[in-house]
């Protein structure tokens, strides 16, 4: 978690609750109810990535949409640690437990999945069947290459895998805007 909150510090700009205020929806499962909860609102970048350190630490009792939403949003159990961000006396873990493609209630939502399925973006599936699995209100294909890519999301290739997948990615994302008419082609 400590690499990818360096991560996530370096990359996002000063302002990026503003940015990213309304428009991202942050998903996060509570660990103990397994129920989901959107988080859309920081108000400030250290409510949107803040350490668990400085939470704990700070003397006052934050509101839940003050965790740290995209560390919390990340956190695989046993993967990523065995201890679930602590906030107010809940315990807090990746939002794909509960609701792996949350659909907005207004306007259109556009899913997106590294793995091969029924989303908007998400990779061609080339497989000889058609047999789909449901899983947290995401459908995907039943297929080697979605264990492959499983696999890949757990333990992440080099530097020139990694360059690939995101290569993959943009072309997933250029076919959905070609097909929605949204892009010329």
């Amino acid at each position: 978690m400590l690499t990818l909150r360096e991560g996530i510090e370096e990359i996002l700009p000063s302002e990026a609750h503003r940015l990213a205020a309304g428009r991202l929806h942050v998903s996060v499962t509570n660990s103990r109810s397994g129920h989901n909860q959107i988080l859309s609102r920081f108000s400030s970048r250290e409510e949107l990535i803040q350490p668990r350190e400085k939470l704990l630490t700070s003397g006052t009792e934050p509101d839940v949409t003050t965790i740290p939403a995209l560390l919390a949003s990340s956190f695989v159990p046993f993967y990523a640690g065995l201890k679930p961000l602590e906030l107010r006396g809940q315990k807090w873990m990746d939002g794909g437990f509960s609701d792996s493609l949350p659909i907005l209630p207004v306007g259109r939502t556009i899913t997106v999945s590294p793995f091969a399925g029924l989303q908007d973006v998400c990779p061609v599936h080339r497989g000889r069947f058609n047999t789909q699995l449901a899983l947290a209100n995401m459908n995907i294909m039943l297929s080697v290459e979605n264990l492959k890519r499983l696999n890949r999301a757990l333990f992440p290739p080099p530097s020139a895998g990694m360059q690939a997948l995101c290569e993959e990615g943009f072309r997933d994302a250029l076919g959905f805007l070609k097909r929605e008419d949204w892009m010329s082609s």
